[in-house]
C-alpha cells in the first residue's frame, strides 16, 4: 500500500511540474514581442551611466543659414541693410533689437579674395544690438542634451559673440559660452547643455544688458535664436567688431500653432 502511495505522489509531482512549465511557457508567449524588443533596446541604450544614452539621440540640423551673395563670383565690395534679402532659407526671418540694429549689414569685400559675405555687427554704432533668426513654421526644442550651435565667425578686438534665445513666453536669454577673438575665420560650436544662461534685458532703444542667472530654463519652445557681443560696433576693419559667415542649429522642431503663426 505504501508503495502505491509513493508512486501516486511521484506522478502528482511530475504532473504539477508539467503544469507549472506549461503555464510559464504560456505567459512567456503571451508577452508582446514589442515589449521584449523594447527591453532589449533599453539595455543597450545606456552609456557613461546615463539612460537613455544622449549620444544615441542626437537631434537633426533644424536649419543652417549661410547668407546668399547678391553677386556670387563677382569681386566687388558690397554692403546691404536688407538682411532678409540675403536669407537662403526663406522659412526664416531676421529680427533686430537695439538702436544700432537697423544699421547692421550684409557685407563682402574684394579682399581678402576668399572673404565670404557675412553679417557685420560693426555697424551697431548707436548702441549694442541683437540679431536673431526665426523659423516661421516651427519653434526650436533645445532641451536635448546634444543640441548645439555650430558657426563660422570672426571677432576683432576683445569681442565675444554670445548666443541669444527668445523663448515662446517672450523672455530673452544670453549664454556664458561664446566665440572669442580670432585673427581668421573660425568654426566653433556651443553645446547647449554646457551653457549657463542669464536673462537678457532688452530695453529699447539703447539699453541691452545681461541680468541674473536662470537655473534650468525651459528650452522646449525657443521662438528665436541669434547672437550679440553686447558692445557698440567698431567702425573699421581692424577695430573691435563681430562677423558671422554662417550658423547651423542642431535641434528638434516643435510645430507652431495656427494661432501663433497668425500672430507673427
Amino acid at each position: 500500500m505504501l508503495h502505491i502511495v509513493r508512486r501516486l505522489s511521484m506522478v502528482a509531482i511530475v504532473a504539477l511540474c508539467i503544469v507549472i512549465f506549461a503555464f510559464a511557457k504560456a505567459q512567456q508567449q503571451a508577452r508582446p514581442a514589442g515589449q521584449a524588443a523594447a527591453a532589449a533596446q533599453a539595455a543597450k541604450d545606456t552609456c557613461w551611466g546615463k539612460t537613455p544614452c544622449p549620444e544615441d539621440h542626437r537631434p537633426p540640423v533644424a536649419f543652417r543659414e549661410d547668407w546668399t551673395d547678391a553677386t556670387p563670383g563677382v569681386p566687388t565690395d558690397y554692403k546691404d541693410k536688407d538682411l532678409d534679402a540675403h536669407l537662403q532659407n526663406k522659412n526664416l526671418t531676421m529680427v533686430r533689437y537695439g538702436a544700432g540694429a537697423k544699421d547692421v549689414i550684409y557685407d563682402r569685400h574684394v579682399g581678402p579674395r576668399d572673404d565670404p559675405g557675412y553679417i557685420w555687427l560693426g555697424a551697431c554704432a548707436a548702441g549694442p544690438c541683437v540679431i536673431t533668426l526665426k523659423d516661421k513654421a516651427d519653434y526650436l526644442d533645445l532641451s536635448n542634451p546634444m543640441s548645439k550651435v555650430v558657426w563660422r565667425t570672426k571677432q576683432g578686438g576683445f569681442r565675444q559673440l554670445r548666443l541669444v534665445l527668445k523663448l515662446a513666453d517672450g523672455s530673452f536669454l544670453i549664454s556664458d559660452r561664446y566665440a572669442g577673438p580670432a585673427e581668421d575665420w573660425n568654426i566653433s560650436e556651443i553645446l547647449i547643455s554646457d551653457v549657463h544662461w542669464r536673462i537678457l534685458k532688452i530695453q529699447e532703444p539703447v539699453r541691452i544688458y545681461e541680468d541674473s542667472l536662470v537655473e534650468k530654463p525651459n528650452l522646449t519652445k525657443v521662438d528665436e535664436i541669434g547672437f550679440t557681443d553686447l558692445m557698440v560696433g567698431g567702425p573699421g576693419f581692424t577695430s573691435g567688431t563681430s562677423r558671422v559667415d554662417w550658423i547651423e542649429v542642431h535641434a528638434d522642431r516643435v510645430k507652431r500653432s495656427s494661432a501663433t503663426n497668425n500672430n507673427n
